[in-house]
């Protein structure tokens, strides 16, 4: 189900209320069901409106998210920053622009959506202001992916697919002012939609293209010992065609789990990784990613297959993500248990990010646990991360697994993790991923 049809739910806690107070706790109740905790805005389209009319409704409309929803495939933590984001980016371009004035609102829509709404001057100036509500729809957009990319990677960003639209709606006396702006609001959102539905269907159909002309490509990131300053390992990465909308991985698996076609394409990965391993790669330890679903498929345990592996890289650790959870423990650890017998490793992907908790750690008891890069990011700079980085390298000798530090990209991030005894990491500071790899 689409995220965009869930409204979150961020309820503020009311002070308690006393007799005399009563009805002024209720109404300020009442308000904050209308906001959401994140973004500070309000998620009911009439919260700001009484009967006014307005002659000329201005309608921005800014969509996050083209498949399954941020929050699904990023987690509610960076769910949550990319809407302060988009809120500040929104504020910021509004405070500079020539129609701030005629603001009557910003609004979220307890999903993926932001509304600005507009009281335009009435027809004598009627194509001046429709062509600077299109212009500054633009900068809204183009304002809210720049600040998007500085924060969070030019990757996630793509993933999202910031969309916006706008349009103009006369005022229609026979109509009530409430039915006026709801009428807005829902054209709108319509035409965005037909536009992202058409836009997705085209991304859809060469994904398939790529599936079907096993058009993937593998490329490597070194595992470095950071103490001894050496390659212990190498990532093995999948991409797209080069250039195109399906280059990164975020993208050519949400086009899969739009398609149904996620084990069929980390089966294409897997085959795309062996089939031309670098010298340098086999000499070391490989890193390769998979969801505990695939990991679980007989084809997958099937032993020419896992023989298959062993012959062509001796050294694999199998990197597990968890974004679709693993409910039945028992029964995985029964599939560990072959990979390990088969010569596999275990590695757990995004340690410390929501998706791989303690008692993921607990019940698999991997050689590795990878520590996501949100929690590394600015680790130097923030207590709490380096108190989970700790926490996470004192269970790891407790259950004989190394820790692993990912997305080291700055000199103080690396210090900082040599401090707290981490002996292994990767990022972009330490190399980043390329299909040529050389001792």
């Amino acid at each position: 189900m689409n995220r965009r049809n869930l409204p979150r739910r961020r309820v503020k806690a009311a002070p308690p209320a006393g007799p005399a107070e009563l009805d002024a706790i209720e109404r300020l109740r009442f308000e904050s069901l209308l906001t959401d905790r994140i973004t500070g805005l309000k998620v009911h389209p009439l919260a700001d409106f009484h009967n006014e009319r307005i002659a000329t409704l201005g309608v921005v409309y800014l969509q996050l998210g083209r498949f399954s929803g941020v929050e699904s495939l990023y987690g509610w933590e960076l769910y949550d920053r990319v809407l302060r984001l988009t809120t500040d980016s929104l504020r910021a371009d509004l405070d500079t622009s020539p129609l701030k004035s005629r603001l009557l609102s910003l609004q979220f829509n307890g999903a993926d959506g932001f509304y600005l709404l507009f009281d335009l001057p009435a027809r004598a100036n009627g194509g001046k202001n429709g062509a600077r509500l299109e212009d500054e729809t633009r900068r809204f957009r183009d304002g809210t992916v720049k600040r998007l990319r500085q924060s969070l990677g030019r990757t996630a960003v793509d993933l999202m697919s910031v969309h916006a639209t706008c349009i103009k709606v006369p005022d229609d006396p026979r109509v009530r002012p409430s039915r006026h702006i709801l009428r807005g609001l829902q054209e709108a959102a319509r035409l965005l939609g037909a536009r992202e539905t058409q836009e997705k269907q085209e991304l859809l159909s060469e994904f398939r293209a790529v599936m079907t002309g096993r058009k993937l490509r593998a490329v490597f990131q070194p595992v470095m010992d950071i103490r001894r300053k050496s390659v212990m390992g190498y990532e093995a990465l999948i991409r797209g065609p080069l250039g195109s909308e399906l280059e990164t991985p975020d993208v050519l698996f949400a086009a899969a789990r739009e398609t149904g076609l996620e084990l069929e394409l980390e089966n294409l990965c897997l085959e795309t990784i062996f089939a031309h391993l670098p010298p340098a790669v086999k000499a070391a330890k490989l890193f390769v990613n998979a969801s505990s679903r695939f990991l679980a498929h007989s084809v997958f345990l099937d032993d020419r297959n896992l023989a298959n592996i062993k012959r062509a890289h001796a050294q694999v650790v199998m990197e597990i993500s968890e974004k679709e959870g693993i409910w039945d423990y028992p029964t995985f650890r029964e599939v560990l248990a072959r990979l390990r017998s088969s010569g596999l490793q275990i590695a757990i992907d995004d340690a410390g990010s929501g998706y791989s908790g303690l008692e993921s750690i607990l019940q698999m008891r991997p050689e590795y646990i990878k520590v996501a890069n949100s929690i590394v990011h600015s680790l130097h700079r923030e207590t709490i991360k380096r108190e989970i980085i700790t926490a996470l390298a004192s269970l790891g000798r407790q259950i004989e697994s190394n820790i692993v530090a990912e997305g080291i990209e700055h000199p103080d991030e690396l210090r900082s993790l040599l401090k707290l005894g981490v002996n292994y990491g990767q990022g972009y500071l330490l190399g980043r991923p390329s299909p040529r790899v050389s001792h």
